[in-house]
């Protein structure tokens, strides 16, 4: 079974969610776009358990391509925006841990993998499952989500008001990963951690090399 980098690495959404108001409970649904903007002058710096990591957003064409890169890994997803949900098309990575732990992979699907549907609002689940293809091998995955409401997340860049996800991702060698993030309108993902709970490498990163948890966050926006 393939690495599931394909869902924990952050860096990747377009969230749309919705406040929980007043007394009258309220609800109002936020633009996707705010939490995701797409900037080519703006780079996400973010401390995580693999060292600094950078991410840029690009729009090509149809797709939103997020990139990130570390000393220890490098990861790329080709995201399709629709109405109905942000959709993944393709995902790339690389991860190099020590001298004895390289992995690098390019997978697709045989339908665009649904990261989350649009609109959301609290207390919305959603679920996908599909195959993936790499290297001519065929994995069965399975992914659950939710969202939650805002909350005050503490950063090394600051203080934001942020929509959580939850998600555990499942694939057919045993591989489980719990999944939560955090995003911030006109920024994107400040915050997210995953817990490996299964097989696969990301077990061995677990049992070898105690990665248990891996975290990102969010420590400076830099502006070129």
């Amino acid at each position: 079974m393939r690495s599931k980098f394909t869902y924990i690495i952050p860096l990747l959404l377009l969230l749309a969610t919705l406040n929980d108001t007043s007394s009258a409970k309220k609800i109002t649904v936020i633009n996707s776009s705010s939490y995701f903007p797409v900037n080519n002058n703006i780079t996400l710096v973010y401390e995580s358990t693999f060292g600094e990591s950078i991410t840029k957003y690009i729009k090509d064409g149809e797709f939103t391509i997020s990139s990130s890169k570390a000393d220890k890994f490098k990861y790329r997803q080709t995201l399709i925006i629709k109405e109905d949900g942000v959709y993944v098309k393709e995902t790339y990575q690389l991860l190099n841990i020590f001298l004895f732990i390289k992995k690098e992979g390019t997978f697709t699907y045989n339908k665009p993998l649904l990261r989350f549907p649009l609109p959301l609002s609290p207390g919305m689940v959603w679920e996908w499952e599909g195959k993936e293809y790499s290297d001519g091998v065929t994995c069965k995955v399975k992914i659950t989500g939710k969202a939650l409401n805002k909350e005050s997340v503490i950063t090394k860049a600051g203080i934001f008001e942020a929509i959580k996800l939850e998600s555990v991702v499942e694939g057919s060698s045993n591989d489980k990963n719990r999944v939560t993030e955090w995003y911030a309108e006109g920024i994107g993902l400040i915050k997210a951690k995953i817990i490996i709970e299964g097989g696969g490498l990301m077990g061995t990163l677990r049992d070898i090399l105690g990665y248990g948890t891996i975290e990102f966050e969010l420590k400076e926006i830099r502006k070129q």
